[in-house]
Order: C-alpha cells, then sequence, then structure tokens
C-alpha cells in the first residue's frame, strides 16, 4: 500500500493547537479603574479622621505646654521666695506667653516661653461654651471665688512665694478654633491653691476634666 495518499489526509485531518502565549503582566484597564475607585473611598473616608486626629493632638499639646508654663512659674516662685507670674501678651495674631522669673514684666531669652497660635490660638471668653460646667464641678468653694479669664487679652498670673495665687480668684485660659467650632476646646484652669487643671469641651460645650 503506497502511503503518498495517507500522508497528506493525516496532515489535512491534524489538530494543530496554537502555541500557549505567555502569561500576562500587569493589570488591565477596568482592573486599574477599579483599584482606583477603591483607593479614592478609603481615602475619602480616612482623611477626615486623620484631620480630626491630629486637631485633637495640637489641641491637647498646647493645653500641656501652657499647663506646663504655669507648674513652672509657681515652682519657680517657690524656688526663689518671691513672686513669679505667668504674663500672656498679644504679638501681631499670635500670643506669647512666659514665665517672668525676674519681675521685668519682658520675655528674656532665660526665661521659659511659647507662642501660641496658627490653627489653635488662645481666645476670650465670649468665644467659648459657658464655662459653668467648670465651676460647678470645682464644688461650692468655685461658685464662689472670682472666675478671670486671663485669655483672649493681655494679662498675668502670679504666684507668691508659698506657690498660691496672690488673689482669691480661679484663672482660666481657652484655647480653640474661633473659624471651626466642632473642633474642640481647652480650659487650663489656676485654682487659688496654685493647682493647674485642663478641661476640655466640645462645641455643644461640654466641659469634662482631663487632668
Amino acid at each position: 500500500m503506497s502511503l503518498t495518499g495517507v500522508v497528506p489526509k493525516m496532515i489535512l485531518n491534524a489538530k494543530f493547537v496554537p502555541l500557549r502565549g505567555t502569561p500576562r503582566n500587569g493589570f488591565s484597564l477596568v482592573e486599574l479603574v477599579l483599584s482606583l475607585a477603591v483607593l479614592l473611598v478609603i481615602t475619602t473616608l480616612a482623611v477626615p479622621v486623620v484631620v480630626r486626629s491630629l486637631q485633637s493632638y495640637q489641641l491637647n499639646s498646647t493645653a500641656s505646654q501652657l499647663a506646663g508654663m504655669l507648674k513652672f512659674a509657681k515652682f519657680d516662685a517657690i524656688r526663689q521666695n518671691t513672686k513669679v507670674s505667668c504674663q500672656v501678651k498679644q504679638t501681631g495674631g499670635n500670643w506669647l506667653v512666659w514665665v517672668d522669673s525676674n519681675g521685668n514684666l519682658a520675655a528674656d531669652g532665660a526665661e521659659p516661653q511659647m507662642i501660641v497660635g496658627g490653627t489653635f490660638t488662645l481666645l476670650s471668653a465670649g468665644a467659648v461654651p459657658n464655662p459653668a460646667g467648670i465651676i460647678s464641678a470645682l464644688g461650692p468653694g468655685g461658685s464662689l471665688l472670682p472666675y478671670s479669664v486671663v485669655s483672649g487679652g493681655d494679662g498675668s498670673i502670679t504666684y507668691d512665694q508659698r506657690g498660691v495665687i496672690d488673689t482669691l480668684s480661679i484663672y482660666a485660659l481657652y484655647i480653640g478654633n474661633s473659624n471651626d467650632p466642632s473642633a474642640g476646646y481647652r480650659a487650663i484652669v489656676t485654682m487659688p491653691s496654685g493647682a493647674v487643671q485642663v478641661w476640655t469641651a466640645t462645641s455643644a460645650g461640654n466641659w469634662q476634666r482631663v487632668s
């Protein structure tokens, strides 16, 4: 039998399997668009949380530094056995706070000092929630003593050689952003005994002591 006619038939009937292509690398356009859409949604949800956390950190940090300034003034008065004041003065759009250790009413380079300004600054009494919650929490004595707000204008808090306030008063410094009440507020309160407290409040005005 001749194979001459068989071989062509076998060739015609054979099924050729195409070579498998190499695996594709990267993403298709649809996959890329979907990935970007998911990333955009996650970012949109996360940004407000991150911003609010940063604002809370800035508020707490400023309040902690101010409380530290007052405590330093108190212990410096005891150390020197003389009156020492913590001074607050407006300088342009910011506030300069310093411990006037030598009593010359000037911020000398060797004295502790800080600048308060920017997103959060010192606020007057009328720019923050009513402090009734703070006063009532201080007990019967709180409502009987004068409650003086030092922030919002040039002023000072003075400690005598015993480390107590030289006047029988409660002093407060307020921090916040007058253009964004939702960020909340902080109050640094100095008792006549010289003890320093830090309070926090939402824009609704619910004051709570944090330290």
